[in-house]
This record gives structure tokens, C-alpha cells and sequence, in this order.
């Protein structure tokens, strides 16, 4: 998986550098304009692209982790799975954090993943024991 990530983002700043060129080639204001905000936008999908990349690496490690004994099992806490925002199906639950400070609520950041569209979300919960 992380191979064809690191494959599109090539390709991403492969396009950018192409659109670079030819915006400095352009005839026009108007095509030069096009052709920085494609730049742009490359850009941006592949830092999207490369963000996606390393939260990959981050809940992997944290897979080893677990299984290597290092984190406390997930199952030994329940969170209300998340609603995907952009498909609707159930995100899964990867990870938690705790919070800074003191909170009466037991308040905790977790990673969730959608298992259809592989979206990454950060939220705040509250974690509670089964």
C-alpha cells in the first residue's frame, strides 16, 4: 500500500513540474494562470498523499505495538464507531491518544479509518469500559 502511495505522489510532482513548464511557456495571462493553479493542485494532492503516508507508517507501528505487547489492547475499551463523511459507511478504529490536562470525562483523541474509501479522521471521544 505504501509503495503506491509513494508512486502517486511521484507522479503527482512529476505533473506539477510539467504544468510549471508549460505555465512558463504560456502565451496568455489567462493559460498561465491555468496552468499555476493545476501546479497548485498537484501540489496539493500530493502533500494529501504524503500525509496519508505517514499516519500508514504511524498506525503500523502502533499494530507492532500491540502486538508485541507494548499498547493495551483496543478491545478492553468501546467507542461509538464513527459515520464516514464522505461515503456513510462505519470507520474502524485504529488508535487513541490521551489528552493534555485533566478531564472529568475521560476525553481521548482516536484515529478511525473507513474500510471503504481508506479516509483517515482524527476525533475526540470519550472512552469508557465495556
Amino acid at each position: 500500500m505504501l509503495s503506491d502511495l509513494s508512486r502517486q505522489i511521484a507522479h503527482c510532482h512529476f505533473r506539477a513540474i510539467e504544468c510549471r513548464e508549460r505555465a512558463a511557456c504560456a502565451a496568455s495571462p489567462a493559460d498561465r494562470r491555468f496552468y499555476v493553479e493545476r501546479e497548485q493542485a498537484w501540489l496539493t494532492l500530493a502533500r494529501s498523499y504524503e500525509a496519508q503516508e505517514r499516519i500508514g507508517r504511524m498506525v503500523n507501528e502502533l499494530k507492532r505495538k500491540a502486538e508485541r505487547g507494548y499498547l493495551p489492547p483496543k478491545q478492553s475499551f468501546w467507542i461509538k464507531p464513527l459515520q464516514c463523511p464522505s461515503c456513510g459507511v462505519p470507520m474502524e478504529f485504529q488508535a487513541k491518544r490521551p489528552t493534555f490536562g485533566e478531564s472529568p470525562l475521560n476525553l481521548q483523541r482516536a484515529l478511525f479509518t473507513c474500510t471503504n474509501c481508506r479516509r483517515l479522521d482524527e476525533q475526540l471521544v470519550t472512552m469508557s469500559h465495556r
